[in-house]
């Protein structure tokens, strides 16, 4: 269990510093949209591992594997894995974290914003789960154009800074 862990925080950090040394210059490109969004997975891959300690075994294998399949950028078999843990454990909510994250990467903005709504209605007093689902809300809201939901996240990703 916690072999696969050390192997997915490896695994990150080597794209990471990979990426790092592949970016050059000062102007925006594509390896330096690739690397802010290898920090954002590692990022997210840190505070999933945090929160998914009180799953159930089948549970938490799924989600493992999600990651795993995350981690490659194999979306599509990421989901079916969270979906499978979702009806085992429909208000486990690293898992719908994880799914706004993959509706996010995947461009579907409405959708990232309904899963980071459902992780949140089901975090309890996990913050820093629910600091990141603001993250994603942020993102997706910005992504719609929505000013409101952008400025409302931004009030929220605050509230939860200062607690």
């Amino acid at each position: 269990m916690w072999v696969k862990r050390l192997f997915l925080a490896v695994l990150m950090m080597l794209l990471l510093m990979q990426l790092a040394c592949t970016s050059g210059g000062y102007q925006r490109t594509a390896s330096d949209e690739l690397s802010e969004k290898a920090t954002t997975l590692a990022m997210a891959s840190e505070t999933w591992q945090r929160t998914s300690a009180s799953a159930l075994p089948a549970v938490e294998i799924l989600v493992q594997q999600a990651d795993e399949q995350i981690a490659l950028r194999n979306l599509d078999a990421a989901s079916e894995k969270l979906e499978r843990a979702l009806r085992i454990s429909p208000d486990y909510a690293p898992a719908w974290s994880r799914m706004a994250h993959i509706a996010l990467s995947e461009t579907d903005p409405a959708r990232a914003i309904q899963m980071a709504k459902r992780s949140n209605s089901h975090a309890g007093k996990a913050i820093e789960l629910k600091l990141l689902n603001w993250q994603y809300i942020r993102k997706a809201s910005q992504m719609l154009g929505d000013t409101d939901g952008v400025l409302n996240a931004e009030e929220s990703i605050k509230i939860l800074r200062s607690l």
